[in-house]
């Protein structure tokens, strides 16, 4: 092949790559810039964008595999389907149904809880509220990225997720519940931002692989003796200036080393 010939051919074949690219950001259905995926119902209950609408009663329906439940003038997500899911959880952020907008507001109570397969799950902007036992013994749940817009995270929300590795609190999550990440045992880094007040009891007891903690919050909240399980072992990363208030603090001052960054 001449020198011509093989610039042309490298050309085409980047053209193709770029072509492909920009086909991979469409959605099967809509989305906005922040990749939120919009489903709309027509009249006929047919959904857009190759998805399966399948509907229960009034207020209950799947989207492909996942369950939802209109409340409250909007949606929450209620369940999977066994039948169909797979493993890997993609949620609509909003629904237009029935001449309404619907925004998807919360992982309800138990909505994967002992959903064996689940390995990741991509939750939409929308959402406020990870609620209790949300995801209660997902033994392999290795991804999750929590959208700054969750303010709550519920008691037992992610209770015994063994395979979960890292977890990055957002900073607008005021709540940690009771147990909410206990016994998630692989878990090596997490980072608290600074707009939490409250970190339920036993929140990480058993997160015996906490390796690092980063606490964006310069004032230590309360915790108790089950917070965590192995300070110890844990380096405690905290803001400039206020180690002193750490290692003054019940609890925080446990941890085998505190550093400013």
């Amino acid at each position: 092949m001449d020198r011509n010939r093989l610039w042309l051919f490298t050309v085409l074949l980047l053209m193709a790559e770029i072509t492909t690219f920009f086909s991979c950001q469409k959605n099967n259905g809509k989305r906005n810039d922040q990749y939120e995926i919009i489903v709309t119902i027509d009249a006929n209950g047919k959904a857009d964008g190759g998805h399966r609408f399948t509907k229960i009663n009034d207020i209950n329906f799947y989207i492909d595999d996942i369950r939802y439940t209109a409340q409250e003038g909007g949606l929450v997500v209620s369940g999977f389907d066994e039948a169909f899911f797979k493993g890997e959880a993609k949620l609509i952020s909003q629904l237009m149904y029935d001449g309404r907008k619907l925004e998807v507001h919360a992982i309800g109570k138990e909505a994967f809880r002992g959903c064996k397969v689940l390995t990741s799950i991509v939750i939409p902007p929308s959402v406020t509220c990870i609620d209790d036992n949300a995801f209660f013994g997902c033994p392999k749940l290795a991804s999750i990225s929590i959208p700054n817009g969750v303010t709550k995270i519920g008691d037992n929300a992610f209770f015994f997720c063994p395979s979960l590795v890292s977890v990055t609190i957002p900073n607008s999550v005021k709540t940690i519940g009771k147990s909410a990440f206990y016994c998630c045992i692989g878990l090596t880094y997490l980072t608290i931002s600074d707009n939490v007040t409250s970190i339920g009891g036993s929140a990480f007891y058993g997160c015996g692989s906490l390796n690092l903690v980063k606490m964006k919050k310069k004032t230590p909240v309360a915790i108790d003796g089950v917070t965590f399980v192995n300070q110890g072992n844990a380096t405690l990363s905290v803001p400039f200036g206020s180690k002193d208030a750490y290692e003054a603090a019940e609890y925080w001052r446990d941890f085998k080393e505190i550093i400013e960054e």
